[in-house]
C-alpha cells in the first residue's frame, strides 16, 4: 500500500488533521495538543508509529504502509467517571465504519474490533485534564505478522472482499466517531444497543484477570452503563474493568 494521499485527507479533515511520516505515538503527540489547549475533534495520524501501545503498556504492532495508527483529541460532554465509555463508543464507530464498507465486525469488551473472531482494531482511551485521547490502529492492509499473532490477528484486506484505501478507513472512522460521541451524550441508551447486537463475547464463557486472580464465567451482554454481564455459579455480575478477557466457548 502506497503512502497516504495527503492531499485528499486534508481537503476532508481540514486544519483539524495534523500528519506526522513517523512519530513515537500518535496517542502523547494528541495529549501535548490537550495540555496546550487544542480543541476537540484534532485528529493525529502517523504515516509510522514506533511506540504504539495498548492496554496496561501491552505492544500494538501496526505494520508499516499497511496499518492504520491515528488518535483523536475529543473534550466530551460526559462526567469524568464516564469517559471509560468512549473506548466503547470507539470500538463501535471502526465496527459500524467496517460494515459501511461490506463487512462484518464485532466488538470484543472493551476495547477490540474483531472481524472473523481474529482481532483487526485495538484502541486506547487515555485522559489529560478534560480531555480524551483516543488512540485507533487498524490493520488495513495485508501484513506479515508475528507468528505469534498469527492465529489471533486480521486486516481488512483479508476480510473484505475488495480492500479499502487506508484514507477511505479514516474518513468513515473519524465521521462515525463524530456522531457517536455526541450520541454518547444524549443517548447512551442507543449505543448500547448498536453494542449489544455486536457483542463478541454475548452467551460464551470467558476467561479473564481480576484483581490479579483468573476466573472463567459465562458472558450474558452488556449492562446498561457498558458493563459486561458476566454469570458464575449462578450469580450475575457486573464487570466493569479486567484484563486479559478470552471467549473459551
Amino acid at each position: 500500500m502506497s503512502a497516504y494521499d495527503q492531499r485528499r485527507l486534508f481537503a476532508s479533515l481540514g486544519e483539524r488533521l495534523i500528519y506526522r511520516a513517523e512519530t513515537g505515538s500518535t496517542n502523547d503527540e494528541a495529549l501535548d495538543f490537550a495540555k496546550q489547549g487544542a480543541e476537540g475533534g484534532l485528529v493525529i495520524l502517523a504515516g509510522r508509529q514506533r511506540a504504539g501501545r495498548g492496554r496496561r503498556g501491552a505492544e500494538w504492532f501496526c505494520g508499516e504502509n499497511a496499518g492504520l495508527a491515528f488518535s483523536v483529541l475529543l473534550r466530551p460532554a460526559l462526567a469524568r467517571p464516564l469517559w471509560p465509555r468512549l473506548a466503547l463508543v470507539a470500538g463501535l464507530a471502526v465496527a459500524r465504519a467496517i460494515e459501511r464498507m461490506g463487512g462484518l465486525a464485532e466488538v470484543k469488551w472493551p476495547n477490540d474490533v474483531l472481524m472473523g473472531g481474529k482481532k483487526v482494531c485495538g484502541i486506547l482511551v487515555e485522559s489529560e485534564m478534560d480531555a480524551v485521547v483516543v488512540g485507533i490502529g487498524i490493520n488495513v492492509g495485508e501484513v506479515a505478522l508475528p507468528p505469534r499473532l498469527a492465529s489471533q490477528a486480521t486486516s481488512l484486506e483479508s476480510e473484505l472482499v475488495r480492500g479499502p484505501s487506508r484514507e477511505d478507513v479514516l474518513l468513515e472512522v473519524v465521521a462515525e466517531l463524530d456522531s457517536l460521541a455526541q450520541l454518547a451524550v444524549t443517548d447512551f441508551r442507543a449505543i448500547i444497543e448498536m453494542l449489544r447486537s455486536r457483542c463478541a463475547l454475548s452467551g460464551r464463557r470467558v476467561s479473564y484477570l481480576a484483581a490479579g486472580e483468573r476466573r472463567v464465567a459465562r458472558c450474558r451482554g452488556l449492562g446498561e452503563g457498558g458493563e459486561l454481564l458476566i454469570e458464575s455459579g449462578g450469580r450475575m455480575e457486573k464487570l466493569v474493568q479486567a484484563d486479559e478477557i478470552r471467549p473459551l466457548t
